[in-house]
């Protein structure tokens, strides 16, 4: 006893067990799903309970009213008075009492409790279900208290996993840790321990916050506890992007002249590991040109962006292993796919070496792992215009980077759209050169950064000026170098999720080299003030990235939008308007309250890395006379960078600015996938002799494998009349059928089914192939129709909304929970409850027979 009890002294100090917690609606249910799978043995009056609560689940008196109404009809079964008897009688000391109690959430909820060696817990919902003491329901709230050596187990399950905050967020010491239930210190900063970091309590967690800190010291404060840590746990998952710790690229890339006529080609993979162990691998394709285009297209990386790509294919993986034997396949299918021989190069043509057809490719693409697709990018070069031009003076005088006009600027960008395959976007500018520090200008307003900066450090010149100069007598060139995004993310229904401005260090040192002050000029996430420190070293890389996330601040929404727009133009379907993608700095003279917002709200991270770089070149040419008749470069380049070091500054709940280090998400609890997170259908993904067939962001699926191919002219129903010769008539009688024998989905009948593209699906299944037509069973999104329309070459019905003649929307059928198997529908209660909040429980009854005389349940 003295063990336990010092130990768990010592963990209140540091904090209490996260995980999941449960209400009174949740430990009624929770405890007989336990009972259930055989967890515990209980009577008949508890049984009652469950089918009594779950036929009030939302009244929260339902729980208590069905536990009264079964002792009232049967008071001796449910562990009665044999289940209590088993127990010693309680001391009166909490040293050696375990005692349950219940805290008030709001006025709806309410949060159970234990008191263990005189210190409070929320009772997690594992230990509600597996340990919970014998005869509990039988016990009034005020007799729910137990020795603590007789309940061993139970106390075990809630209060281990405590300790201070360690570097590895699994460390097993206080991987369950949660804010304490004791007393806080009234003058110290908003911070508290959630798992195994100690975290500042954001922006965003106004209100957890005050019910937490109000909340008497003891009982009361461990009941509002699980509710702070789920919203800092949401919070920080919202408000920082994902952090690469590692990374791995190779570019094979090659540049070929012919007389007059240039073209060229990059490809490369790009293999990056997250803070929580997810794997991404990007295979790209660069950009290709001719008739006598030179501008350079090799697909490049920095820590703050990518560039000279047309197209990314993002896949994720849980961990190396998995990733490891994708990419292991996609060697081999790169090698043959777009009927290629796998000994043929991309420059084989060129050598005049003739690649025959093989049907090799063909046979890989149905051999592909298990994989996730995550996303799919396009980019594009662009050439923008800044007028106005910057000036600037320093203490050397006038300052000059090499590459700026006086009065104006003209570039390249490299504009980038990435579309994911949960419909949300990611849209972005991307320069390496002056360009992008005047993107950044642009922002605030067509001046420099500093133009209307209360900080700017004013000189005892009246002529004097924070910024930058566009050109000056009397002053060295400075060559340009680094990389400077911007990047606008929205949610899957457009709405705006965050902006991200990012500056590497060689930006920040061509600043600084060519006398612009940095502190003065630069918004306060890439000042000196900031931490800024110059790691352009030989083999070390940092970036900065000023993160505004509209969830913290929602109120900017409204306010930014409409200059955000005019960065980053979009069409009616939400896509970038990429030709309409322009940098005009004399639009822009009002004031930059983009700029200004970044600079009073943003949260701040710095990377920084170490970079290992390694290329190989090789050239060939031919001249005749003088005159060049034919040239071919290529370069291979393999880069590797991992990260040493990471620092958050997010704003606090009073507004105060706060750093953590390492950064959140950078030092991670490993990712949990979902089911049905892995997909074995082939993803068709780019190579570089073959393009993917479908549209970008458009999800891949074939019609290989219906479902239903028994005998009978409509497999899959019991459908026994002739099948219509006429395509409109067999389109019509399709739906029909098929819609009456599935009735809790969507159908969908083509002809032609790669004039077909599908985005944001869930719940697609090829259901069968008649007569060349295929018929889809779809719970949700969106299809579009690539060639003629008609009922010659489809049909629908359903829930749906219309866009045009080609585009349909299709929402989830009233009741419908897609198509299963009889034997896959089963009975059963789950939970999806958070930290401190009554869970949503839900009971799922088999489904009946199926459709009309189908070899399914709908359920």
């Amino acid at each position: 006893m003295a063990r336990h009890s010092e130990r768990r002294r010592a963990a209140d100090e540091a904090g209490q067990a996260t995980g999941e917690y449960v209400g009174l609606v949740a430990l009624v249910l929770v405890v007989v799903l336990a009972v259930i799978a055989g967890v515990t043995p209980v009577g008949s009056a508890v049984a009652g309970e469950l089918v009594c609560a779950v036929q009030q689940v939302g009244d929260p008196a339902a729980p208590q009213a069905c536990v009264s109404e079964s002792r009232d009809q049967d008071p001796g079964d449910g562990g009665g008075d044999g289940g209590d008897d088993r127990y010693s009688p309680p001391t009166g000391d909490c040293e050696e009492d375990v005692t349950f109690g219940k805290v008030n959430l709001d006025e709806e909820y309410q949060s159970h409790v234990v008191q263990i060696d005189c210190v409070w817990y929320p009772v997690k919902t594992i230990c509600a279900s597996a340990e919970i003491p014998e005869g509990w329901f039988d016990r009034d709230d005020e007799d729910r208290v137990y020795l603590e050596d007789e309940i061993v187990e139970f106390v075990d399950c809630v209060t281990d996993g405590h300790g201070s905050p360690k570097d590895d967020p699994e460390d097993k010491s206080c991987v369950n840790a949660l804010p304490t239930s004791g007393e806080l210190d009234e003058d110290g900063p908003p911070k508290v321990q959630v798992g195994c970091k100690e975290l500042p309590v954001p922006k965003g967690c106004e209100a957890q916050w005050e019910a937490y800190k109000d909340a008497p010291a003891g009982k009361e404060r461990a009941g509002k506890s699980g509710d702070l840590a789920n919203c800092i746990t949401e919070v920080y998952g919202a408000i920082e992007p994902e952090c690469v710790v590692s990374s791995s690229s190779h570019v094979d890339s090659e540049n070929i002249s012919f007389l007059f006529v240039r073209w060229g080609s990059s490809n490369g993979m790009l293999i990056e590991q997250l803070g929580d162990g997810r794997i991404r691998v990007h295979v790209l394709k660069g950009g290709e040109q001719g008739g006598g285009v030179t501008f350079d297209s090799t697909i490049s990386f920095d820590v703050a962006g990518m560039t000279g790509y047309s197209m990314d294919k993002t896949y994720e993986f849980t961990d190396m292993e998995k990733a490891q034997e994708w990419i292991d396949w996609y060697k081999e299918y790169n090698k043959v796919a777009g009927k290629m021989n796998s000994d043929c190069t991309p420059s084989s043509e060129h050598w005049g070496k003739m690649c025959t057809p093989s049907g090799e490719g063909d046979e890989l693409a149905e051999e592909e792992p298990e994989h996730h697709e995550l996303s799919e990018g396009e980019g594009s070069s662009k050439k923008v215009e800044f007028t106005g031009g910057l000036s600037a003076s320093t203490d050397f005088g006038p300052a000059e980077i090499e590459g700026s006009v006086e009065g104006g600027y003209e570039g390249e960008v490299s504009v980038d759209e990435t579309l994911y395959a949960d419909g949300a976007t990611t849209v972005s500018y991307t320069s390496t050169d002056i360009g992008g520090f005047l993107i950044g200008a642009s922002i605030g307003g067509g001046k420099p950064f500093a133009e209307d900066k209360k900080e700017c450090k004013k000189k005892d010149s009246d002529e004097s000026e924070c910024g930058l100069n566009g050109a000056g007598a009397g002053s060295g060139g400075m060559e340009w170098t680094g990389t400077t995004q911007i990047e606008v993310n929205r949610n899957p229904d457009g709405s705006l999720l965050n902006v991200i401005l990012r500056m590497d260090d060689q930006v920040l040192t061509t600043l600084a080299n060519a006398g612009i002050d940095v502190e003065a000029t630069l918004p306060r996430g890439f000042s000196v003030g900031g931490g800024w420190e110059r790691t352009n070293q030989d083999g070390k890389a940092s970036v900065r990235e000023m993160i505004l996330d509209f969830g913290q601040f929602p109120e900017l929404e409204d306010q930014l939008g409409p200059k955000i727009d005019e960065l980053f133009p979009l069409d009616d379907e939400g896509r970038l308007k990429k030709g309409d993608v322009d940098i005009n700095g004399g639009e822009y003279t009002e004031g930059g309250s983009l700029y200004e917002e970044i600079d009073d709200h943003a949260n701040v991270r710095e990377l920084k890395y170490d970079m290992e770089r390694d290329s190989e070149d090789g050239h060939l040419g031919v001249d005749l006379m003088g005159l060049n008749l034919f040239e071919a470069e290529w370069t291979s380049v393999d880069e590797k960078r991992d990260l040493k070091d990471s620092t958050f500054e997010v704003t606090d709940v009073n507004g105060k600015k706060q750093k953590v280090s390492p950064a959140p998400a950078c030092k991670a609890v490993d990712f949990e996938p979902d089911e049905g997170y892995y997909a074995d259908d082939f993803s068709d993904p780019p190579t570089r002799n073959k393009n993917p067939e479908h549209d970008l962001g458009a999800e891949y699926f074939d019609n290989e494998s219906p479902r239903y191919t028994e005998d009978g002219p409509y497999p899959g129903t019991d459908y026994d009349g002739d099948v219509p010769g006429d395509k409109d008539d067999l389109v019509h009688s399709l739906v029909d059928e098929y819609s009456e024998a599935f009735p809790d989905v969507n159908i969908l009948v083509v002809k032609d089914f790669e004039n077909f593209s599908f985005e944001y699906v869930e719940g697609l299944e090829h259901l069968a192939t008649v007569d060349g037509v295929d018929v889809i069973a779809i719970d949700k999104g969106t299809v579009k129709n690539k060639g003629d329309g008609g009922w010659t070459n489809w049909g629908f019905t359903g829930e749906f909304e219309r866009e045009g003649d080609k585009t349909v929307h299709f929402s989830p059928q009233p009741g419908g929970g897609g198509i299963c198997t009889v034997e896959e529908s089963k009975s059963e209660l789950f939970d999806a409850d958070r930290l401190g909040n009554p869970p949503l429980v839900v009971a799922a009854a088999a489904a009946p027979g199926g459709g009309r005389g189908s070899k399914n349940g709908n359920c």
